[in-house]
């Protein structure tokens, strides 16, 4: 599956601000470190996870239903986090501190609108958590590593 490049509008953000990011940091695919590629989605996982600014969540542990994504703000070095609510760390006072194509892919799939709310396209934690169900063995593995060397 290639990454999808996704939808900017620059325009219609800027004017509100990043209430999105503000609420909730994007979801994270598989494909946005590498899949299917599993030696490069490790080594990017890795990378990722030991900058302190990403973050493994879940939906259901006992289902092993988990995903990547920013940490909150403020929560920055955990490796595991599921926090329901809070600011995107990488959202500045002038947007994302991240080029477009290195956003997670939610983030760049999000179809902003004026005066309502945002169209995510369908990506949920339930959605996007049943992408990295394959790659399951791979993001635990390295993110117990990454919790490893941090201590």
């Amino acid at each position: 599956m290639s990454k999808p490049i996704g939808v900017e509008n620059p325009e219609i953000c800027k004017v509100c601000g990043g209430k999105c990011c503000k609420t909730y940091p994007g979801l994270a695919t598989p494909e946005d470190f590498g899949a299917p590629d599993v030696e490069k989605l490790g080594e990017n996982l890795f990378k990722a996870l030991s900058s302190g600014r990403w973050t493994v969540d879940w939906v259901s542990q006992d289902e092993g239903l988990y995903f990547v994504r920013p940490a909150v703000k403020g929560f920055e070095g955990s490796v595991f986090d599921h926090r329901y609510s809070g600011e995107c760390t990488f959202l500045t006072p002038l947007g994302c501190e991240l080029a477009f194509e290195n956003r997670p892919e939610s983030c760049r799939m999000l179809v902003p609108k004026v005066d309502e709310r945002c169209d995510p396209q369908g990506y949920t934690r339930a959605v996007v958590s049943q992408r990295w169900k394959e790659y399951y063995e791979i993001l635990m593995d390295v993110a117990i590593e990454v919790e490893s060397v941090s201590f």
